[in-house]
């Protein structure tokens, strides 16, 4: 019993520095494959420049009819295109702001250990006064 109680910090300091870095980056990749899946930046780029909503105007016969359809056709598109570059700017931002958690986070997990033990010890001896 006491041998697993003092082998405890010594088996999660093991794990934090191991196995956890690999859990970690299993993270961040999941979630930056549901970003880029939610935000469907793939699927964005390769219809940038389709009709907003697939809406078409059908031409008319004589020649206004295709100019106007044709107008109309143009502005739909254009719609469409500034949509979903909207939509992909705004997953891109997403996955930066992601990486940049990402990183803190990796740096905080490095002196969590450290914090902690510094946060056990000063409790035990009164070194850090925490009262208001």
């Amino acid at each position: 019993m006491t041998s697993s109680v003092f082998q405890l910090p010594l088996s999660y300091l093991l794990w934090h520095y191991t196995v956890a870095w690999g859990d970690l980056l299993r993270l961040y990749l999941n979630l930056t494959w549901f970003l880029w899946n939610f935000f469907s930046i793939r699927i964005l780029f390769g219809t940038l420049f389709s009709p907003w909503h697939r809406l078409r105007e059908n031409a008319k016969k004589d020649i206004g009819g295709l100019l106007g359809s044709l107008i109309l056709n143009l502005i739909l598109r254009g719609i469409g295109c500034v949509a979903r570059i909207a939509t992909i700017l705004t997953g891109l931002l997403a996955l930066a702001l992601l990486f940049l958690f990402f990183l803190a986070s990796l740096s905080l997990w490095l002196i969590m250990p450290l914090v902690l033990a510094w946060l056990i010890i000063s409790g035990f001896t009164g070194i850090a006064d925490f009262s208001l």
